[in-house]
């Protein structure tokens, strides 16, 4: 597959997942989350979807006390069972959206990008604040 049509691919999937998962998956084990990117295999037959469940895993930004570590692990686990129990569904919608002949299997990771960021800053913060 041509690296720009593997691209656009990567777009429309992560933009039907975002729309898709908020309106009509109903499983209770998936907390709003964002899809922070996808990875289209070379042959165009798995997808890979990180996701990052808004607010962090860890939890209390709604005003409810934040989660322990083990907590934001099952929590996150949680959510991609819940993720990965909805595959099928995603992937009969993803096949009416998508113009190509295979569909790709839908494989879902966590994604550590925006808890690293915030650990970074509140590092740096603690840093500034003891000079």
């Amino acid at each position: 597959m041509q690296e720009t049509r593997r691209m656009r691919l990567q777009a429309v999937i992560q933009e039907e997942l975002s729309t898709i998962v908020s309106r009509e998956v109903k499983d209770p084990r998936i907390p709003p989350v964002t899809f922070t990117a996808v990875e289209v295999t070379e042959d165009g037959s798995q997808a890979t979807i990180f996701v990052a469940i808004l607010g962090g895993a860890h939890g209390g930004h709604d005003g409810a006390p934040p989660l322990s570590e083990q907590g934001a692990k099952l929590r996150m686990k949680d959510c991609l069972d819940g993720l990965t129990s909805a595959s099928g569904f995603l992937r009969r919608h993803l096949a009416k959206i998508l113009t190509v002949r295979h569909i790709p299997s839908l494989v879902f990771r966590e994604d550590h990008g925006f808890e690293n960021a915030i650990r970074v800053q509140e590092l740096l913060k603690k840093v500034s604040d003891s000079e």
